[in-house]
């Protein structure tokens, strides 16, 4: 491993990302597939976030350097990058939460872009979700969401 190596730690220098940060990054690419993060996705996924168990033992200054970390992978690799990654270290179980919440983040502005369908969709495969069960997740969603 090189010196800029372990200076990026997690995705970038090989190692694996933590449980917290999997599912984080999977939310925080919510708020950024559509090319920028709106203020209610942000609160959104920070309310998310501090009300799981997961997050339980992350003090504040913790928590803010995970979310910087992952910010700066989707500006350095782009969204696409942060969700395999973040897929592929997301612990057994979590799947269909970070994909409700994600669903959840994305129709927090009322709005469902294409680029935003799109992301969706490639969570979706890349979690494994069945199509059926992904279909009803994102119906509760837009439930929950209306008005």
């Amino acid at each position: 491993m090189g010196i800029f190596d372990s200076l990026f730690g997690g995705m970038e220098g090989g190692g694996k990302l933590t449980s917290q940060e999997a599912f984080a990054g999977i939310l925080l690419g919510a708020s950024a597939c559509d090319g920028h993060i709106a203020d209610d996705e942000v609160q959104g996924l920070v309310t998310a976030l501090i009300r799981m168990k997961l997050y339980e033992r992350m003090n504040e200054k913790q928590f803010n350097s995970m979310l910087n970390k992952l910010h700066g992978v989707i500006k350095k690799k782009g969204v696409d990058f942060l969700i395999e990654g973040c897929a592929a270290g997301l612990p057994e179980g979590l799947g269909n939460t970070a994909f409700a919440n994600a669903c959840d983040i994305v129709l927090a502005d009322g709005v469902v872009e294409d680029d935003e369908k799109q992301f969706i969709e490639n969570l979706r495969r890349s979690l494994k979700i069945d199509s059926g069960d992904a279909k009803l997740i994102a119906e509760i969603m837009v439930v929950k969401n209306k008005g």
